[in-house]
């Protein structure tokens, strides 16, 4: 880590206090000098609130088994384990057997999730419409299409860079 300027360093110790630890994923684009910004940005987008953190997280293992992340999908299981999660309960999420735990909304969030992955011009406009019936608001729908963009782009960009 004594290749990155101090507030690159700065930046992997926040991103290892919120995974528990730091994915390559954080390594490539620090590397690549982004991370700084690319943090902010993360801050600014899917970080505001509006859904939860363990509705983030649901919908951010779908996208990375999606995309077929793994290191991510072992960032995000270590994460669910803080919500009580375990890894029979993971692995039910990733198969779409939801597990009991999981209320209604957090498994349209988890449809919705997949549809993003799979094409977001192609989205379920009935779990939209559902989630919406819900209660969801459009600022819980927005953080987690932010989300999407977020761990799409992180798979996008390490996918490529490591090849360089």
């Amino acid at each position: 880590m004594d290749q990155y300027d101090d507030k690159t360093k700065r930046m992997l110790k926040e991103v290892k206090d919120y995974y528990g630890t730091i994915p390559m994923t954080y390594y490539a684009v620090a590397d690549a000098g982004l991370l700084p910004r690319l943090w902010a940005l993360a801050g600014e987008t899917f970080k505001s609130g509006a859904a939860t953190h363990e509705d983030k997280r649901i919908c951010a293992s779908v996208v990375a088994h999606t995309l077929g992340i793994q290191e991510l999908l072992v960032a995000h299981l270590m994460i669910l384990k803080r919500y009580g999660w375990n890894r029979q309960q993971f692995d039910e999420l990733l198969q779409e057997n939801y597990p009991a735990r999981m209320s209604d909304k957090q498994i349209l969030l988890a449809k919705l999730a997949k549809t993003l992955a799979v094409n977001p011009a192609n989205v379920d406009r009935e779990t939209l419409r559902s989630l919406q019936e819900q209660g969801t608001t459009k600022e819980e729908i927005a953080e987690i299409i932010a989300l999407h963009g977020f761990v799409r782009y992180m798979a996008t960009f390490v996918s490529v860079y490591e090849m360089a």
